[in-house]
């Protein structure tokens, strides 16, 4: 095992892509074991990892059935390389829960990137929303991902740099940038009603936030920025 502990399945079906790639990992520290097909992919998903990487475009298949079964076994990252970048080729990754969808060739730096990205926001996933500001997003425990408008993500910024989850009625004013904070200017409970309901993951008896009466908003669980 090697220093980091992080063990990463790589399932590529192009051996000239497939080495560097590998070589890439292993000089990071990571503790790679690789497949060129899809039946010998299959055979390593009875191993545990810490995140995947699958080709699309296999000898013997689709990675997109290798995705399935990975995510089907395990709450882990995993992200598609593929040689197509269309929109569909995108909306049906993400269909079958790919965390992340890099074509082909891809930038070695990037992919590292994202790696790093994917292993920091599962390692607290368990406990903790992440706040994922490069992608607009945060995800809750149960890695159910939600998009946010930027005015969203500028509320949870504030959320998670304040003391006790605390956002004033003062700072969503700012943020949908409003001078008047009179007290009957619903917008800003508008608002966070919204993002409320938009981010509720099916336990309505506890509540995501709680109402301070006449300061602001509580969000209740713990939260971190990546």
């Amino acid at each position: 095992m090697t220093e980091n502990n992080n063990k990463i399945l790589l399932v590529e079906g192009d051996i000239d892509f497939k080495e560097p790639i590998e070589k890439l990992l292993k000089n990071e520290k990571y503790d790679v074991i690789s497949a060129l097909n899809l039946k010998d992919g299959v055979k390593l998903l009875e191993k545990e990892f810490d995140i995947a990487i699958f080709d699309t475009n296999l000898s013997d298949g689709n990675g997109i059935e290798l995705l399935s079964n990975f995510k089907g076994k395990y709450k882990k990252p995993a992200i598609l390389l593929t040689v197509k970048n269309s929109v569909d080729d995108r909306i049906e990754a993400l269909n079958n829960d790919a965390d992340y969808y890099l074509p082909k060739p891809v930038i070695f730096n990037e992919l590292l990137a994202v790696i790093r990205n994917l292993l920091k926001k599962y390692n607290v996933q368990s406990n903790y929303w992440v706040l994922d500001a490069s992608n607009v997003s945060i995800t809750d425990p149960t890695n159910k991902t939600f998009k946010l408008t930027n005015t969203e993500l500028n509320i949870f910024k504030i959320i998670v740099s304040n003391n006790e989850n605390y956002i004033s009625r003062e700072e969503i004013f700012q943020v949908l940038e409003k001078k008047s904070t009179s007290t009957t200017d619903r917008s800003g409970d508008m608002l966070i009603s919204r993002i409320r309901k938009k981010i509720d993951s099916g336990n309505r008896n506890k509540k995501i936030f709680n109402s301070i009466r006449g300061k602001g908003y509580k969000f209740t669980p713990l939260i971190k920025l990546i």
